[in-house]
């Protein structure tokens, strides 16, 4: 074989060498690529011990929250639902987050009436009108038709984002403060409606 020939072929054989481990590994960080998350559409979930709050817990709340108090909620001969407030350590304290308050519902309710029924309390607590109007919008995306045995949960996890939770699962966001203060004052405000029921929940009767 010519001698030019032969450098030539062992030139291409030589290349050929060089691009083979080229390809192999564009193909393997394909692969990897294609196994990762789009991070456009990847929303992390923050993982929670379930041991914190026995088997019905939120799922994507970061610490162990130890339960303050409960307390049912009984209108006329109706059992309407069981409230559970929660905390960092198990005792309440205005203003100090994370706080959890579990609603378990022992009746059938439509949204709309669960939105009446906060407007009305929110109204007996002193709100402004003008500040009730502000904030109400949430409760159109946050109250939903519940059933029986249905949870809502509010988590205030500080002074600006809170978000629901039904049935342990994610259910809307909110980064309102007067919303959140408002919402939480049905229960926990001196100006309550149900006082013996607030005594129950914040541990007061322990």
């Amino acid at each position: 074989m010519h001698i030019e020939t032969k450098w030539r072929l062992g030139q291409i054989i030589l290349l050929t060498l060089l691009a083979v481990p080229q390809v192999v590994l564009a193909q393997y960080q394909s692969s990897i690529d294609d196994k990762q998350p789009n991070q456009d559409q990847f929303e992390p979930q923050t993982a929670v011990n379930q041991q914190s709050l026995g088997s019905s817990v939120p799922h994507d709340m970061p610490l162990k929250l130890i339960q303050v108090g409960e307390a049912d909620m009984d209108v006329l001969w109706f059992d309407v639902y069981l409230a559970k407030l929660y905390s960092l350590d198990g005792v309440y304290q205005p203003q100090r987050f994370p706080l959890m308050l579990d609603i378990e519902y022992h009746r059938d309710i439509s949204a709309q009436e669960l939105i009446d029924a906060t407007i009305e309390q929110w109204q007996k607590n002193g709100i402004a009108a003008a500040e009730i109007n502000q904030i109400k919008s949430h409760l159109i995306s946050a109250w939903p038709d519940v059933k029986q045995n249905d949870r809502l949960s509010f988590i205030i996890h500080n002074d600006q984002q809170a978000e629901f939770l039904f049935n342990d699962k994610p259910f809307y966001q909110l980064a309102d403060q007067r919303f959140s203060e408002a919402f939480i004052g049905i229960w926990l405000s001196e100006k309550t409606t149900h006082p013996k029921l607030r005594q129950q929940l914040i541990g007061a009767n322990k």
